[in-house]
This record gives C-alpha cells, structure tokens and sequence, in this order.
C-alpha cells in the first residue's frame, strides 16, 4: 500500500535504536526521553538530518471552583490521561485543585473510571498495560514515594498492570 511505501515504523530497545542510529535518513521524528533524544540528535548531526525530538515534558492541570462544568471538564481529563494507560506525551501529568474542588473531583474520577472500565479495570479490554517492565517499575517506585492512593493503587508486575489511580496529598518533594 501508498502508507507502507511511505512510512516505516520500528519498535525495539536500545540494541534496535542503536541500530538504526547508525543509517543516514531524509528526517527523524523521535518522541521519548531527554536521554535517548539526546543520542538520536547526535547521531542526527552526524549526517546533518534534520529532526524533531518531542521530549519528555510535563502536562499539569489546575482545577477550581470556576470550571462550569466540572464532571465534563474531569471526565475529558481522565480520558486524556487514561489513553494507552497514560503513556502518551500528551497525557496530563498531574492536576492540582482547590481544596473546595478536592472531594468532588475524586468522586467524579471514581464513577467515570467505572464507566470507562467497570468495576475491574484490570479485566476491561479497553485498558492498556505499561509498556515494559522497567517503565512499570519506574511508575510503581514512584507511587511508592508519596501521596496517598484515594482510587486505585493496585498493581500486578505479571502483566505489567497498574489500575487507574488517584493520589492525593503529594508532596512537591515526593519522587
């Protein structure tokens, strides 16, 4: 077909972006780490291909009592930041509210997570896993580090699951 003569898409880890690195390409469009971005502009450079790295970034959200709409506002954010099991660059990172907002929010995220997923997200088709398990064990240490899971909070390392979940009471200092 015209899409698979004109784009190639390759997954891999490290050995296979390492690989790839080494060809001379028309332009490379990296999304990923400041880390790994790093490596694939170096390795741009060498043959002057231009580039676009998408890195890494934060996506946070402030919530007060002025939303209209609160349980529309929350129900776009969690599925936002929901899709794929919030592994995209565009999911919100983290939401800071009110404390007058605080208690609704976190009922609202608990009945639309049921709508989305039903009573056990784990067993809905709809939601994704982490996608390997050093990002899972990232995610679960950091988890681990502060807040405390309101919703959620549950994990299994066999499928590389974490349940939706809601922390609150993370500390900026917390990892």
């Amino acid at each position: 077909s015209v899409i698979q003569e004109c784009f190639h898409v390759i997954t891999g880890g490290p050995e296979a972006t390492q690989q790839l690195l080494r060809e001379k390409f028309d332009y490379i469009f990296f999304t990923g780490s400041t880390q790994i971005g790093r490596l694939v502009n170096e390795a741009a450079a060498k043959h002057l291909t231009p580039i676009t790295l998408e890195l890494g970034g934060k996506s946070p959200l402030y919530i007060d009592d002025s939303v209209p709409n609160m349980e529309m506002a929350w129900r776009r954010i969690l599925w936002g930041k929901l899709i794929n099991a919030g592994q995209t660059c565009v999911a919100p990172d983290y939401v800071l509210c009110s404390p007058k907002v605080q208690k609704t929010l976190i009922e609202s995220a608990a009945k639309i997570v049921k709508e989305f997923y039903g009573e056990e997200p784990k067993n809905s088709q709809d939601f994704a896993r982490i996608v390997n398990k050093r990002h899972f064990e990232r995610i679960t240490k950091l988890m681990a580090g502060g807040g405390k899971a309101v919703i959620g909070g549950q994990t299994d390392s066999s499928e590389n699951y974490i349940a939706p979940t809601v922390l609150v009471d993370v500390s900026p200092n917390d990892p």
